[in-house]
């Protein structure tokens, strides 16, 4: 029918998309980076942003190419597959990023760093004594790092806290 045909052509397009948008982020990060040199972990952050795109670009295109309708789908497929992908497996090297850089970005995102920092140009911060959860959570970090710190010490030396250590 003529529903199922469009649907399933909207499929395919949406793929193609999928892959076009990953590509134009790649781009965005590549020259965010460029722009931003120098701040510390950026390199790690911008490394992970493009392992994930590349990936998701690269799945985007394979999942495309698998699924040409039509009486000519299989020509159109093995052609964008040889365009894409011309050795097969050994041209999609694309992977995920590894789990020691997604924790190192998490460190970077979770403590005081100069990534935060840049990501907290531009955001509003309300004046001291005002109600405002943006500037809430900005003032709350540090705080928490430093209970973060005590509670460790705390499980290591298997000990009560100090009534300042409470207090924090």
């Amino acid at each position: 029918t003529l529903g199922g045909r469009l649907k399933f052509e909207e499929l395919l397009m949406g793929r193609l998309a999928d892959a076009l948008g990953a590509i134009y982020l790649g781009y965005a990060t590549l020259h965010h980076y460029d722009r931003r040199r120098g701040i510390e972990g950026l390199e790690a952050l911008t490394e992970h942003a493009m392992l994930r795109l590349e990936r998701e670009a690269q799945e985007a295109l394979y999942a495309a190419s698998e699924n040409f309708p039509g009486p000519l789908g299989p020509v159109a497929s093995t052609v964008m597959k040889m365009g894409c992908f011309p050795l097969g497996g050994l041209t999609r090297p694309y992977s995920d990023p590894s789990d020691t850089l997604t924790k190192e970005v998490s460190r970077l995102l979770t403590t005081p760093s100069e990534i935060r920092d840049m990501f907290q140009e531009g955001i509003y911060s309300a004046p001291d004594g005002a109600v405002h959860q943006m500037t809430d959570l900005i003032n709350a970090l540090p705080i928490c790092v430093e209970a973060d710190k005590v509670a460790t010490s705390l499980r290591r030396e298997k000990r009560e806290p100090t009534a300042e250590e409470t207090n924090l």
